[in-house]
């Protein structure tokens, strides 16, 4: 759908020109024209940020390119939609994934109604050739000049330009020969004369030029004419005419009748003989709505079709398997068929070869031997519409038939494989929830409601129903409907209770799709005894699960095969490209599969969850900061869903223990990964939950001032560390003192107390060395840094960072690595070397980019913003800065504020040259940017010498 404002018209048959209500509007200069033809060439379709720089600059991409494309993007959207309010998440020009989208309407673009009316010309040339002449010239008036005409010089638009003038030249002589068949032959030949001068090696347009001589009596030039084509060919391609020429030079010379002018309905061709008609095809039921969003879908199963002899789409109910198992066979090039044999109400499998077979109109058969005979050897395909329920019978008639008639092609929907030798599947998936879904979602609405057009804004909510929904097409529509009597509003939060919401299906429909509930439960009801009691355990995963996972919550028996089968009834997905793999239910059938379970069982499988997720957390918990930390990280992320529900149970079931386990093993990954707030809230839950002498409460306090520091309250996170210490050395818990004391002399320093900072350092070390925690040695050495920086020292504090950073190199902590390179940068700028702050920030942020750590990157891009103002790249700063601060609100995280010493600094040197409107027209624009944009800004900062893989980040300082 399209969200393009009326009235708005892009030209591309010529120079490149947008025009609204017939006025032109300025676009500006070449690049930006090129950034618009190469939206407009994707028709639709994401172009990622890294294709539109090439696609403009090419290979002089400067250093500021993703900045320069960020203005234009946003002076583009100014021009297109002047009223499109703030922050509006869809118009017509939107930030897509890792790219942008240009959602044009295809009539509002003269190269997509050029295409239309010269289809329809081609379609009408045989049957009514004044009909196909108007549409082929109004095609053609549409061109104002070579396509693209202003970027022809250009690579960005070469290949469409190329498709178009191909396109262009097919029109021009569908309309010559639809002049021909008026009988317009002297009116025919001068188009065609231009024609060929144009394009020489186009032999369709010497054909038609040599009948149009014929037909004017002019027999000799019209021989002429060929032989001239012949010479041509064969000088510039060494190669000889194609057989149509022949063709038509053998029937010149032989005044074959064919050639002269007929009535549209008689005109003959002096091809070959004509084929024998075909028979009758059988009718497939025709569709009453359009197919959505399955385009590819089709095209990819129809190539499997031509290549495989069996073919299965499989998928859990309401994904639309039927429909598009229709959409291929009515596509299918078949003399004989398609045939389609629906199999949902059949109960007997002894009556399946005689359904089958009266489906294909053959004699009454009982059995597959008898059907094998009457199919034969007849070249066609037949669909076998939902086998799931009789999967076992339909497998050996399937191989059986596929055997015994060589000709047979066999499209099968079922929700499980069939399981036969040379079976191809096509697992179907849902529709995107961000485009097609929507798109489903809007015209069903309309359907019920044609006075109700969803507003603009609305989109967003609809986009958050349909992935509410897991994208299935069954549930889209049946909540579609519900646009009758209820609000979008009241639809979205109904979905608390999707079955109850979605339990009315129209009254035609097959029972198991009447309702949501019934679709569901259909698959269910397939399923083995020890499969649906392993569905009933895996319903408490939310957002996923490994084998591993799977195997320790549901325990013995042995849980691969029963989730292969859970698999292969399409009720678990895989996710292939996880290592190791991870499995998910979607959400529809996890909800149906926990509503099935009773009470005890419930609270059986949850208990079990929860003691996997305590003990997942604190493995990781000590992990962390070492070498796999970094892996351990990503598997907290794929996780996070799972242990926010166990934390989520522990805290409504009243486990104190098990809460601040949790907590306290998650606290580094919620400092890490930017989860603030939900971190602090946790953690101060599950703390007045627990007992006052929980062994993990140290930690957690450790853990929750660190999370408060982050929110810019240094003074609330010291009050922790305070609190931990004291618990500690009242009952001589050496590693937490070891742990809380650097954060005490860090606290200290933000307060403006360098003497008891240094004091607490020095009381760190014993502890430190009595707890024998390397990493916690690194952390202490890092702050040391600090703490001798902002004594006053720079180049003594370079040197203790660059300690730092070998130690923590050493353990493993990369964290600790990083934020002595992020003070190490600090200390450059204190010492004026911008180019070196800039270069140690840069590799920083692309080196944290890398490992997913959001809070130390934001950090990084914040002092590399203040570094850029410094080195006289003011914009570019403020852009940067403009990214941190769109980032890091949406986390509850600002850098200037956790950052009170040099956060400030930062702004300031960014700030310094620039206009108060300049800053917030470039951190506006900053703001639109991800963070894979700005990490590409950094990399294009970045300045290697020889031997120097840009990856080193803490840079020595000389103390020369």
């Amino acid at each position: 759908m399209s969200a393009e404002p009326a009235g708005l018209h892009f030209s591309v048959l010529g120079p490149l020109m947008v025009t609204r209500e017939g006025a032109r509007l300025d676009l500006g200069g070449a690049r930006v024209k090129a950034l618009v033809a190469t939206l407009l060439i994707a028709q639709g379709k994401m172009v990622t940020t890294d294709r539109i720089v090439d696609a403009v600059w090419g290979e002089q991409a400067p250093n500021s390119g993703m900045v320069t494309l960020y203005s234009y993007i946003s002076k583009l959207r100014k021009v297109l939609e002047p009223d499109r309010p703030p922050r509006t998440a869809t118009g017509l020009l939107d930030r897509q994934g890792p790219g942008y989208v240009l959602r044009v309407r295809p009539e509002s673009v003269d190269s997509e109604r050029f295409a239309a009316l010269a289809e329809r010309g081609a379609r009408l040339l045989s049957d009514d050739p004044a009909a196909a002449a108007e549409s082929l010239a109004t095609a053609l008036g549409l061109w104002r000049g070579p396509a693209y005409a202003d970027l022809g010089g250009s690579d960005v638009a070469s290949a469409e330009i190329a498709r178009l003038e191909n396109a262009r030249l097919a029109a021009r002589q569908d309309h010559a020969a639809a002049r021909l068949a008026m009988g317009a032959a002297v009116q025919a030949v001068g188009e065609l004369e231009s024609l060929v001068r144009e394009h020489p090696l186009a032999e369709r347009s010497w054909e038609l030029l040599a009948l149009a001589l014929y037909r004017n009596g002019q027999q000799g030039d019209a021989l002429a004419t060929l032989r001239a084509a012949r010479e041509r060919l064969i000088e510039e391609l060494g190669v000889d005419p194609g057989p149509s020429l022949r063709a038509m030079e053998a029937a010149v010379l032989r005044q074959d009748p064919a050639l002269d002018l007929r009535a549209p309905k008689e005109a003959a061709t002096v091809t070959e003989p004509a084929e024998p008609r075909e028979p009758a095809r059988p009718r497939l039921p025709a569709p009453l709505t359009r197919l959505i969003g399955r385009d590819a879908a089709v095209g990819a199963v129809k190539d499997l079709l031509a290549a495989d002899r069996l073919v299965t789409i499989t998928g859990p109910g309401g994904t639309g398997k039927s429909r598009m198992a229709l959409e291929i066979a009515r596509e299918h090039p078949d003399g004989d068929g398609p045939w389609l044999a629906l199999l949902a109400d059949v109960t007997d499998a002894g009556l399946l070869p005689a359904t089958v077979g009266a489906a294909m109109g053959t004699a009454i058969t009982g059995s597959t031997d008898h059907l094998a005979a009457s199919i034969g050897d007849r070249e066609t395909l037949l669909v076998l519409d939902n086998c799931e329920h009789l999967v076992d019978a339909v497998a050996p008639l399937a191989e059986t038939l596929l055997s015994r008639c060589p000709g047979l092609r066999l499209l099968a929907t079922s929700r499980e494989p069939l399981g036969v030798a040379g079976e191809t599947t096509w697992d179907l998936p849902p529709l995107d929830p961000g485009g097609a879904a929507v798109e489903l979602f809007l015209e069903r609405s309309l359907a019920v409601r044609p006075d109700r057009r969803p507003r603009h804004d609305e989109r967003e909510l609809i986009s958050r129903i349909c992935r509410e929904l897991d994208g299935l097409p069954l549930a889209i529509e049946l909540a579609a409907a519900q646009t009758r009597v209820l609000s979008l509003e009241q639809i979205a939060d109904g979905l608390h209770d999707r079955f109850a919401l979605l339990a009315t299906g129209p009254r035609t429909a097959p029972a198991r799709h009447r309702s949501l509930e019934a679709a569901i439960a259909s698959s269910v009801r397939l399923l083995t005894s020890p499969e649906r009691e392993l569905l009933g355990c895996l319903s408490l995963f939310e957002g996923g699960f490994d084998l591993e996972a799977a195997e320790r919550v549901a325990g013995p028996p042995a849980v691969t095969h029963r989730l292969g089968g859970l698999v292969a009834k399409s009720l678990v997905t895989v996710d292939g490209s996880a290592v190791p793999r991870r499995y998910r239910m979607l959400e529809t059938i996890r909800q149906y599969a926990l509503r099935t379970l009773s009470g005890d069982e419930r609270a059986r499988w949850a208990g079990r969850h929860l003691a996997w997720a305590v003990e997942l957390a604190e493995t990781a918990g000590r992990r962390l900061r070492t070498f796999d930390g970094e892996l351990w990280l990503r598997r907290l992320r794929h996780e996070q869903a799972n242990t926010r529900a166990a934390l989520g149970h522990a805290l409504a079931t009243g486990d104190g223990d098990s809460a601040l386990r949790i907590a306290s093993a998650l606290s580094w990954f919620w400092y890490r990964n930017g989860d603030v707030h939900e971190g602090i809230a946790r953690l101060s839950e599950a703390l007045d939950r627990a007992g006052a002498d929980h062994p993990a409460r140290g930690q957690a306090l450790i853990g929750r001032a660190l999370l408060r520091y982050l929110a810019g309250d240094p003074f609330a996170g010291n009050d922790d560390v305070e609190l931990a210490l004291r618990q500690a050395e009242a009952i001589g818990e050496v590693e937490v003192m070891a742990r809380a004391l650097p954060y005490r002399a860090y606290f200290l320093q933000l307060s403006g107390d360098p003497s008891q900072a240094q004091l607490a350092l020095t009381e760190g070390w014993t502890h430190v060395r009595a707890a024998g925690l390397t990493w916690v040695e690194a952390e202490l050495m890092m702050v040391r840094g600090q703490i001798t920086r902002v004594a006053g020292d720079p180049l003594l504090a370079a040197g203790q960072l660059v300690q730092a950073a070998d130690i923590a190199q050493a353990c493993g902590h990369d964290w600790a690595y990083c934020s002595s390179g992020w003070i190490g940068a600090k200390v450059a700028m204190d010492l004026g070397d911008a180019g070196r702050a800039v270069q140690q920030a840069a590799r920083l942020v692309v080196h944290l980019d890398r490992m997913q750590d959001m809070t130390s990157w934001l950090a990084c891009a914040h002092v590399l913003a203040g570094a850029l103002g410094m080195a006289g790249r003011a914009v570019d700063g403020a852009v940067l800065l403009g990214t941190v601060s769109a980032i890091g609100s949406r986390m509850g995280y600002s850098p200037e504020l956790m950052d009170p010493l040099d956060g400030p600094r930062n702004v300031a040197a960014v700030r310094a040259t620039l206009s108060p409107e300049a800053y917030d027209e470039a951190t506006a624009m900053g703001a639109s940017l991800t963070k894979e944009d700005a990490t590409a800004m950094a990399r294009r900062l970045i300045v290697t010498a020889p031997g120097d893989d840009g990856r080193r980040t803490v840079l020595r300082h000389d103390r020369s």
